[in-house]
């Protein structure tokens, strides 16, 4: 049931969701199948239109993420995964396990890199990857065989694929429904506070007192969340002494734009995924996909947008087609025969990030999920989601859950 700003004028709920992207969507059917009340509210006119919808729609293995590290990532992506592909299966949502190639297309790659993501997978619990050569890449008998792709090495991860994010979301939304949440859409929360043990939102003029509100909006979570946490502040000065505390008690997101470009004038080169090794710039190189339907895209990019950019409604999501040069030069590392004039700018995505590179270190702590609890920030019933990117499409099932489990 679709519900426009005028749902909000309701005076009590107990659980509202700000979000209805992948994540949004898959707390409200977890918590939804445990007899909560929900309200999902959505700023725009229809679910999953920022970051759910802008990315390359990939199943991930769970290769890259050291657990010690990123604990969440390399936990939640391996456990979403598999009920990923399970969901899917069972709501005849769209998708492919077309598996994925990681090319080294050097001999320090091919020797040092390729075996470090096979021990990253291992100790993550993923044991389908192998190790295999450029003649196997190279070998039509082989099932690994891609005759366009250039490499001294490669890693193939068979359990890889690409799924239709947008029937997925869909599906996540008749789930929640049916278990009676609320999707509010067209509505925006100008603020709220703690008060009397729940949180009050504002939303587009009307207060609505929750017993639980789940941030998960994505590049405007660290926004919304900051608010509230200002106006609990000057409910109780007692637990927020100063104004650099909330800025402690949740971290700032930052913006990196990822760009794409789709092939054209050109037969499309690959049957799976290829991918470069990762990028040390924050993300997972210029790699190859294919849709459902078999057409190529390439990128993302890491484009990291100005620090000063609090507001995501500032950033243009327009690609420069400029860009592609960039785009040829890597590409061609593992497609040489990529011909000039085959690619055309596509689509831009935005990526949350919990640090930034000309004002901090990269630490690699900095580069998990991040959930605020109340434990942490002070205000009951208030769980936030920072820093939500790849894999959190994979990862949003095994999400849902752990935030269920977190509030109920």
């Amino acid at each position: 049931m679709l519900r426009t700003a005028s749902t909000c004028q309701q005076h009590h709920i107990q659980t509202a969701i700000i979000g209805a992207g992948v994540i949004g969507l898959s707390v409200a059917r977890a918590l939804s199948q445990k007899g909560h009340e929900i309200l999902i509210i959505e700023q725009s006119t229809t679910i999953g239109s920022g970051t759910s919808s802008r990315n390359s729609e990939v199943i991930h293995a769970g290769i890259y993420y050291d657990r010690n590290i990123m604990p969440y990532k390399s936990k939640f992506c391996v456990e979403g995964k598999h009920l990923l592909y399970e969901y899917c299966k069972q709501r005849d949502v769209p998708y492919k396990p077309c598996g994925k190639l990681l090319v080294a297309t050097d001999n320090d790659q091919r020797d040092n890199g390729l075996p470090k993501l096979v021990d990253y997978a291992k100790r993550n619990g993923v044991h389908d990857l192998r190790i295999v050569s450029k003649e196997d890449v190279a070998d039509p008998y082989s099932d690994v065989y891609e005759p366009n792709v250039h490499c001294t090495g490669a890693v193939y991860s068979p359990s890889t694929g690409i799924i239709d994010s947008h029937s997925f979301m869909q599906s996540l939304l008749a789930d929640a429904e049916e278990n009676g949440a609320t999707l509010a859409l067209n509505c925006h929360v100008e603020g709220g506070r703690c008060q009397d043990g729940n949180v009050v939102l504002n939303v587009d003029g009307s207060e609505i007192v929750c017993d639980n509100v789940i941030v998960c909006a994505g590049l405007s979570s660290h926004q919304i969340a900051t608010d509230i946490l200002l106006q609990s502040r000057h409910q109780s000065f007692a637990t927020y002494e100063n104004d650099k505390a909330t800025e402690d008690l949740i971290p700032r997101q930052y913006y990196a734009k990822g760009n794409y470009f789709a092939l054209q004038n050109q037969k499309q080169p690959f049957s799976r995924l290829i991918y470069p090794l990762p990028d040390p710039r924050g993300g997972l190189g210029v790699h190859a996909t294919i849709d459902l339907a078999g057409a190529s895209k390439f990128g993302p990019d890491v484009e990291w947008l100005d620090e000063s950019i609090d507001n995501p409604n500032d950033i243009d999501l327009d690609v420069d087609p400029k860009r592609s040069s960039t785009f040829y030069a890597a590409i061609r590392k593992y497609w040489p025969g990529l011909e000039d004039d085959s690619l055309v700018a596509d689509y831009s995505g935005i990526r949350p990030k919990l640090w930034y590179p000309s004002l901090m270190e990269k630490e690699e702590t900095l580069q998990d999920f991040y959930i605020a609890t109340p434990n942490q920030h002070g205000v009951k019933g208030l769980h936030v989601l920072l820093g939500i990117e790849s894999p959190g499409i994979t990862s949003s099932l095994a999400i849902g859950q752990y935030v269920a489990e977190l509030v109920d």
